[in-house]
């Protein structure tokens, strides 16, 4: 979502488009989405294109910090050798599990990043597609719908 909000706050993730897409690179083992989750309407969406939503706590107001809990988790299945590639979605932040991937020799995507063009990881990634190609304008129902509160 932060990827995408960053091209264009008003889009959407196309999140079915951003899984198959990891799908063509080979199987998918772990698919997750990280992020409040608040939204009911959000976190199923997520689950239907795929994904499993990992619930990440606020910091504090308008602070979740998804890239960490991403960059840790991903870090944890380095360590614990159960990666044979990865596919990832985030920016720049991505940085440290993007070089220890690439020590240890991991094939890495980027898929849906918001990464700056002259940022440290695309030049370590060699497949990468920009968030933009993964975007759809919101429906005229979504802008104007009150969020579900989550159960």
């Amino acid at each position: 979502m932060r990827a995408v909000r960053a091209v264009d706050p008003d889009a959407l993730p196309r999140l079915d488009e951003i899984v198959r897409r990891a799908r063509s690179l080979g199987s998918v083992f772990v698919s997750r989405a990280y992020g409040a989750w608040y939204d009911l309407d959000e976190a199923t969406a997520a689950f239907t294109a795929g994904l499993d939503p990992v619930f990440v706590p606020p910091a504090g107001p308008g602070n979740v910090p998804t890239t960490s809990a991403l960059v840790a988790d991903g870090l944890t299945l380095l360590k614990a050798g159960q990666v044979d590639a990865l596919a990832l979605s985030g920016d720049d932040r991505l940085l440290p599990l993007i070089a220890a991937a690439k020590a240890q020799g991991v094939p890495l995507a980027l898929i849906a990043h918001s990464c700056l063009p002259d940022g440290p990881c695309l030049k370590l990634v060699p497949d990468a597609e920009p968030a933009s190609s993964f975007v759809r304008t919101m429906t005229r129902a979504e802008r104007y719908r009150k969020p579900s509160p989550a159960a």
